[in-house]
């Protein structure tokens, strides 16, 4: 993977989701209406971004 700390590429259904409370899923599953229970206040991590992944503690869980 690359490291990245910022991207300017579109997010894809691979990408990950993070809500504050510590949850995630990778976008797809958000845009299918999987997570239509959760708030819509989550953020999105590239999976080119292993800085914040790993910040995020789910690199590992990744690869």
């Amino acid at each position: 993977m690359t490291e990245l700390s910022t991207s300017t590429c579109a997010p894809k259904a691979e990408d990950i989701t993070c809500w504050p409370d510590g949850d995630g899923a990778h976008l797809g599953e958000v845009w299918r209406r999987a997570f239509d229970w959760k708030s819509d206040d989550y953020d999105v991590v590239l999976l080119e971004d292993t800085v914040r992944l790993r910040e995020l503690g789910i690199l590992d869980e990744l690869s």
